[in-house]
């Protein structure tokens, strides 16, 4: 963010702090005027409000509501990442590698925070992250919990239904073998019942590309079998797999032999 080079006036200041104690670093306009109105008009508190913004203490999240930059690093949020996210769109709930990484399963820093969403909404960046959301049928709005991170309650998938998202929306020979990766490293840290149950809930191709992983690491593959085997149509693991796995009915490609 580019913004003018300003010292905050005691009042401003004031406000901020203020802001702070009753409302943490998340605040919506009505709460900031409830705190001005004894003070000035409405239309004052909101031309304060457009300066504090401006000028880089305040920082725009969506039509009324702001985050309070870092007071010591004017225009840095420190607001969690996946509030923000569901900020943007109430009905979301954040997944692919940034739920991995809520649970230790992904060490690599994010500039993208992917959430599965019921409605359809553009990509949104703020402060160099980029907000990206996936539109999902409301069969598959599911398999997520409330956490509590740094005092938000936020919607995030399950280790188990981030996975399965990955698989069903990003699907490609790189996710596939970052699945791999995950299922490999962290074993002992999925709940496979979860995997079984919520598995159901996407297509085939996912039960199937799962399935064959599964078998790979000599995990019990029966459930999604006994999901697919009377369906007699292939799928694909990515664009170009040209090997077939019967038992799967799986294209799938030679990097995995």
């Amino acid at each position: 963010m580019d913004t003018k080079r300003t010292i905050l006036s005691e009042k401003e200041l004031n406000l901020i702090k203020e802001i702070i104690i009753r409302h943490s670093i998340i605040v919506t306009f009505p709460q900031i005027f409830s705190i001005l109105k004894k003070q000035m008009s409405r239309q004052a508190a909101r031309n304060l409000v457009n300066k504090l913004s401006k000028n880089g203490w305040l920082v725009r999240i969506k039509k009324g509501i702001y985050a309070i930059a870092n007071l010591e690093s004017r225009g840095m949020v420190t607001t969690p990442v996946f509030k923000v996210a569901q900020l943007l769109v109430r009905d979301s709930y954040v997944s692919f590698e940034a739920a991995l990484q809520n649970y230790g399963m992904f060490d690599q820093m994010l500039k993208t925070i992917i959430s599965v969403s019921l409605k359809r909404q553009r990509t949104k960046e703020i402060q160099g992250i980029a907000y990206k959301y996936i539109y999902g049928r409301k069969e598959l709005f599911c398999g997520w919990e409330e956490k509590r991170i740094e005092n938000y309650l936020v919607k995030v998938a399950t280790p188990e239904k981030a996975i399965l998202d990955m698989l069903t929306f990003k699907r490609g020979i790189y996710t596939v073998d970052m699945v791999l990766e995950k299922l490999t490293e962290f074993r002992r840290d999925f709940d496979f019942y979860h995997f079984n149950t919520l598995s159901k809930k996407h297509p085939k191709a996912v039960q199937r590309i799962l399935g064959f992983l599964f078998d790979k690491l000599s995990i019990d593959s029966q459930h999604l079998y006994n999901s697919v085997k009377e369906d007699k149509g292939c799928s694909y693991m990515a664009p170009g797999s040209k090997k077939f796995n019967a038992k799967w009915r799986l294209y799938y490609h030679k990097h995995f032999d």
